[in-house]
């Protein structure tokens, strides 16, 4: 239910504080010199929203995979786009990685979304 000039995201961030991530928005891929296929991205973009990790009693289910570590990301901007190519746009929190797996779109209602995240493993 949408609520004329109510934003639950905007409300609850002003009490919670506010994190910044970078958000890479993937461009397409390209042919790397062994010739596989390598994601490009777009410059990155500072982005304001509650960067929550997803507690492990849900893993199983979400259908979560445990050897992982999920977020959501709670963002007031509908910027975030999971449909395109294969690799999918990445966020950067505190120097590390995160994949956009998937979201759930509010923003039609209440002008927010929620995207869940799998942090990447760089080792």
């Amino acid at each position: 239910m949408n609520i004329i000039s109510s934003n639950l995201l905007a409300d609850a961030l002003s009490l919670i504080g506010r994190s910044v991530l970078l958000y890479y928005k993937e461009n397409g891929r390209t042919l790397n010199d062994v010739g596989e296929y390598v994601a490009t991205y777009d410059l990155p973009i500072n982005v304001e929203g509650s960067f929550q990790p997803i507690p492990r009693n849900l893993y199983e289910s979400y259908g979560l995979d445990f050897q992982k570590s999920y977020f959501n990301f709670y963002v007031l901007k509908n910027i975030i786009d999971v449909s395109r190519g294969t690799s999918g746009d990445k966020l950067v929190f505190e120097g590390d990685e995160y994949q956009v797996q998937s979201r759930t779109e509010w923003y039609p209602f209440d002008e927010w979304e929620a995207v869940l995240c799998v942090k990447i493993d760089n080792a």
